[in-house]
């Protein structure tokens, strides 16, 4: 499915930005299944909880781009709940 203007206003930027370059840059074995370098993980969470829209082409992003899905997986770990409510649990089992 496409983004449209209405509905990528919804798309957290952290998320837009992040699978907006992993779809450019990130065709590599394992983008989402191996981790980034913690302390580039974190500089990037920083710079998105700055405000920030980071600049993802910078070196230290594009040799560890397992760090940009890292920080992917990181977003949906800490969300208040899961992507997949806990009223759908039953569903699955």
């Amino acid at each position: 499915a496409r983004l449209t203007d209405t509905t990528c206003s919804l798309v957290p930027q952290v998320l837009k930005s992040c699978t907006e370059f992993i779809e450019k840059h990130g065709i590599v074995d394992g983008i989402y299944r191996l981790s980034g370098i913690a302390s580039n993980i974190q500089k990037l969470r920083h710079e998105f909880d700055s405000e920030q829209i980071p600049d993802l082409t910078k070196d230290i992003y594009i040799q560890d781009i397992h760090c940009v899905g890292s920080l992917c997986k990181l977003y949906f770990r800490e969300l208040p709940n899961p992507l997949l409510t806990y009223q759908l649990y039953e569903k699955f089992s």
